[in-house]
């Protein structure tokens, strides 16, 4: 082979080279395009496992991102009652098709087939309530609830008159037992000889469940404060309904047909602020360089709602002097921190990491009891 030969053979090796890596490239921003609507007319889907009428969370979650879409010019897609193995999935397809860019997995029970999905639709952004649950194309979004739940405990700790609260929990995972946890430490703040009784229903969804469970933390365990983390406000009912005093979750329940003074107050999500920022990073062509996506009272996202009349002019003042050392940067998970166990948890010059509270919160503060 000549002297030629050989250069025009070079040259053609560069060029397949020089082709082959922009290939690779063209791909890989395709592929993480999934950072930026591209579509003339932007999409976004939302997956919810309740219906978008459904007060508790369901409802809430709707009204958030439908103001947020129509805030921002951009279509929203909606699937609601998806419950049952293969339901998301079917839903995610479903949207996928629709020309959805971004989809929102808006419940705790989508995380497994979540792990699926993000590999199935490398181009499609996705978020979801689950802290276990990340990827490239994926980034996990949550409200610091657990803000809003130490207040609420510190309110029922002042409030009870029994100095027993009861609490009524869905399942055992790290977002319900961080709830428990900061609203025990919220009622030991203001009361340390108060206990906070939970029962477990097992499901995010059981009206009849978490009816029955409300009964008998009011009845059996003699709580005269009740609150709940389920999807529905069917404790709320219960207590509405046999004059107990209770903290709604999620949304404000005075504005949504529970008008007594026994719903003392509400920890309540501005989702509709959350999910603009949430899309205005995903526009921005930000959401997917990001693990999580996790803020909250400093950011104004989550606070107690309106007090009722029930509530004293002196636990008013108290909540706000509280309220105003953890704006000031007092964490809730800081200190000597002991679960039901004895085993300590955060030693008296510590707090617990934001990754310890996502991900690995598996244990309970000293002061929870179980009633089973």
């Amino acid at each position: 082979m000549n002297f030629w030969q050989q250069h025009s053979l070079s040259q053609w090796a560069t060029r397949l080279i020089v082709s082959f890596i922009l290939i690779v490239l063209a791909a890989a921003c395709w592929i993480f395009s999934s950072s930026t609507f591209d579509q003339p007319h932007p999409k976004a889907g939302i997956v919810l496992l309740g219906g978008i009428d459904e007060e508790g969370w369901n409802a809430p979650q709707y009204r958030g991102i439908h103001k947020a879409c129509n805030s921002m010019g951009i279509e929203l897609l909606t699937k609601e009652r998806i419950i049952g193995d293969g339901a998301c999935t079917k839903a995610v397809n479903e949207l996928v098709s629709e020309g959805a860019g971004m989809i929102f997995l808006a419940s705790y029970s989508y995380s497994q087939e979540a792990q699926k999905l993000v590999r199935q639709y490398p181009h499609i952004a996705f978020g979801t309530n689950s802290a276990e649950c990340h990827a490239r194309n994926m980034t996990s979004y949550f409200i610091r609830m657990y803000q809003g739940r130490y207040l609420a405990g510190a309110l029922a700790g002042m409030h009870t008159k029994s100095n027993v609260i009861g609490y009524v929990a869905a399942m055992k995972n790290s977002e319900v037992n961080r709830g428990i946890n900061a609203f025990t430490l919220g009622v030991q703040q203001t009361n340390p000889a108060a206990r906070v009784v939970v029962m477990w229903t097992g499901n995010w969804q059981d009206e009849e469940k978490e009816a029955w469970e409300a009964r008998r933390l009011i009845k059996e365990a003699g709580a005269d404060v009740l609150t709940y983390h389920q999807d529905e406000p069917a404790a709320a009912d219960v207590a509405e309904e046999l004059g107990i005093d209770y903290i709604g979750y999620y949304e404000d329940l005075g504005k949504h047909g529970w008008r007594s003074d026994h719903v003392l107050t509400s920890v309540v999500c501005n989702w509709d602020r959350y999910y603009e920022d949430i899309i205005r990073r995903y526009l921005k062509g930000e959401l997917n360089y990001m693990d999580k996506q996790w803020v909250g009272m400093e950011a104004g996202f989550v606070e107690l709602c309106d007090f009722s009349a029930a509530v004293t002019e002196e636990e008013k003042a108290r909540l706000a002097q509280i309220k105003e050392k953890m704006l000031g940067g007092r964490f809730v998970f800081a200190g000597e921190i002991y679960d039901r166990q004895g085993k300590l948890r955060c030693r008296p010059d510590e707090s617990i990491r934001d990754d310890r509270l996502l991900q690995h919160m598996d244990w309970l503060v000293k002061g929870v009891e179980i009633l089973e």
